[in-house]
C-alpha cells in the first residue's frame, strides 16, 4: 500500500502516525492470540507425556477436566470481562488480563496435583477469555473499513503460529527431557510478559469514549493519530447505555444466535480433535501420530493464511459457508476409516484441518462487526463463551467417546456438528464486506443486512486505503 493508491474519502487517511499505531495495536493484540494458541499446545503436549500423568497421578477423568479447564475459564472470562469492559473501558482491562495470565503461567511450574493444574487452567482461561472479548473489538473500533477485516483476521493466524511454536518447543523439550514438563508449561510466561510490556501506553478506544458521551477525550485520542471525528464514521457513533440485555433484544438476538452458533460449530470439533490429535491419528492407523499432529498444525496455519488473503476478495459469507461444508464432508469421510484406503482417510483429515483454518478467520471478524460499540465486548464475550463451553464439552467427551465408540463414530458426530454450522450459516450469515462499522452494527441494519445480501462498498477503492 502506497500513497499513490486511490483513497476512499469516507475513510480517514492512514498517515504515518496512524499506520504505526495500527500496526502496534494489531501486533500486541495478536500477541494475546499467540499466547492463547501457545497455552493450548503446551497443555496438549504435556498431557501426552506418561511422566506428567505419573507425577500428578492423572486419571482419565482428570485428563478430561484438565484439557477442558482453559475452555471453561474462557466461558466465564469472556462473558464476565466482556460485560465489564463495556462498563469501564478497553484500555485497563487489556492490561489486567495479561497480568493474571502471567502469574498463572509462573505457578504452573510448581504444580504438584491434578486439581492444581485444573485450577490454573481455569485462571488462564479467564485471562484468555477476557482478551478474546477486548482485543479484537479494540482493533475493530480503530480500523478504517477497508483495513478492518485484514487486521482482525490476522489474529487467527497469530493463534495458529502460537500453537505451532509451542507444539515444536514442547515436543523437542519433552522428547529430550520428558521429566521437564513443568518448564514447558511455565514457558508461556515469556510471551505474556513481552506482550504486557508492549501494551503499556495504549490509548482508550475513541468509539467507546463516544458511546459514553466523552467527546472531548475521543477527539484527543483521534488527534494523536492525525484523525478527527470527521474521519470515517466516528462522528456517527452515538452515546448509548451499555446494557448486557441489549444483545438479547429484538434488534440483536438474531446476531447473537448466529455468532454463537457458527463459532461453536466451528471450534467444538477442532479443539476436541487437536487436544487429542495424536490419539485420533493413532486410531486412524497413521504410522507416526506425533509427526502427523505436527503436520496438522502447519496445515491449519496454511488455511488461516489463505483465509486472510481471501477475506476481502470473496467476502465474509462465502468464506464461512464453503469451508464449513468442506469440514463436515471431510470428517464424515474420515468416519468411514474402517472401509476406506488409509490414504483417503489421511487426506480427508488434513483437508478438514485446512478448511477449518480458512473459516477460522471469521471468528475474529464477524463477532466484532455485528454488535454496536456500547455492547460490542459484551456480545463478543458472550458468543465466545458459548463457543468455548461447546469446545470444552467436546474436549471432555472426545477421549471418553474414543474409548467407548470407534473413531469412526466419534468423527461422524464431529462432522455432523460442522454440517449443522454450515446449514445455520447458509440461512443466517450476513455479508458485511465494504460496509462501515456503524452501518453494520446499528439497529437499522437488522432489516438491511440479511443472509445473502451483497455488500455495497462505499467506494471502488475500499480495499486500498491511502497510506501516507
Amino acid at each position: 500500500m502506497t500513497s499513490a493508491e486511490l483513497h476512499n474519502p469516507a475513510e480517514p487517511v492512514v498517515g504515518p502516525k496512524a499506520w504505526r499505531f495500527l500496526k502496534r495495536l494489531t501486533a500486541v493484540t495478536a500477541g494475546g492470540m499467540f499466547i492463547d494458541g501457545y497455552i493450548f499446545a503446551v497443555i496438549g503436549v504435556t498431557m501426552a507425556l506418561q511422566t506428567f500423568k505419573d507425577d500428578l497421578d492423572v486419571s482419565s477423568t482428570w485428563a478430561g477436566l484438565i484439557s477442558s479447564a482453559t475452555l471453561i475459564g474462557i466461558f466465564v472470562g469472556a462473558t464476565t470481562f466482556g460485560w465489564l469492559t463495556d462498563k469501564v473501558g478497553r484500555r485497563a482491562m487489556f492490561l489486567a488480563d495479561l497480568v493474571g495470565f502471567a502469574i498463572a503461567s509462573v505457578l504452573m511450574f510448581f504444580v504438584q496435583a491434578s486439581w492444581q493444574m485444573f485450577v490454573l487452567g481455569l485462571v488462564m482461561g479467564l485471562a484468555v477469555g477476557a482478551d478474546y472479548a477486548i482485543g479484537s473489538p479494540l482493533i475493530t473500533e480503530f480500523s478504517p473499513t477497508s483495513l478492518r477485516a485484514r487486521l482482525t483476521s490476522f489474529l487467527q493466524i497469530a493463534w495458529n503460529v502460537g500453537y505451532v511454536v509451542a507444539f515444536l518447543i514442547g515436543y523437542l523439550i519433552t522428547r529430550a527431557y520428558p521429566d521437564q514438563w513443568r518448564l514447558v508449561l511455565a514457558s508461556a510466561v515469556i510471551p505474556a510478559a513481552l506482550c504486557l510490556i508492549a501494551r503499556h501506553g495504549l490509548p482508550e478506544s475513541p468509539r467507546w469514549l463516544l458511546s459514553q458521551g466523552r467527546r472531548d477525550e475521543a477527539e484527543s485520542v483521534l488527534a494523536q493519530l492525525d484523525w478527527s471525528l470527521e474521519s470515517g464514521d466516528f462522528q456517527s457513533e452515538q452515546p448509548e447505555e451499555a446494557k448486557f440485555s441489549t444483545i438479547f433484544s429484538r434488534d440483536y438476538i438474531g446476531r447473537t444466535v448466529f455468532v454463537s452458533v457458527f463459532w461453536t460449530c466451528l471450534v467444538l470439533p477442532y479443539f476436541a480433535i487437536i487436544f487429542f490429535q495424536a490419539d485420533v491419528l493413532k486410531a486412524l492407523h497413521m504410522n507416526n501420530p506425533i509427526a502427523s499432529a505436527l503436520l496438522g498444525t502447519f496445515v491449519a496455519l496454511a488455511g488461516a493464511v489463505l483465509g486472510w488473503f481471501l477475506i476481502e476478495r470473496v467476502g465474509r459469507r462465502r468464506l464461512l459457508i464453503i469451508p464449513l461444508w468442506i469440514t463436515g464432508i471431510a470428517l464424515l469421510i474420515v468416519a468411514f476409516d474402517a472401509s476406506l484406503p488409509r490414504l483417503i482417510v489421511a487426506i480427508s483429515f488434513f483437508v478438514y484441518l485446512f478448511a477449518y483454518g480458512v473459516a477460522s478467520i471469521l471468528c475474529g471478524v464477524y463477532p466484532m462487526e455485528l454488535f454496536p460499540t456500547a455492547v460490542r465486548t459484551s456480545g463478543v464475550g458472550f458468543s465466545s463463551s458459548v463457543s468455548r463451553i461447546g469446545a470444552a464439552t467436546g474436549t471432555f467427551l472426545l477421549p471418553i467417546a474414543l474409548n467407548h465408540w470407534s473413531v469412526g463414530g466419534t468423527m461422524a458426530v464431529m462432522g455432523a456438528v460442522c454440517v449443522a454450522g454450515a446449514i445455520a450459516s447458509q440461512y443466517m450469515a450476513p455479508e458485511t464486506t465494504g460496509r462501515s462499522l456503524v452501518e453494520v452494527s446499528s439497529k437499522a441494519a437488522r432489516g438491511v443486512i440479511r443472509a445473502g445480501d451483497s455488500a455495497q462498498p462505499v467506494a471502488s477503492s475500499a480495499r486500498k486505503p491511502q497510506v501516507a
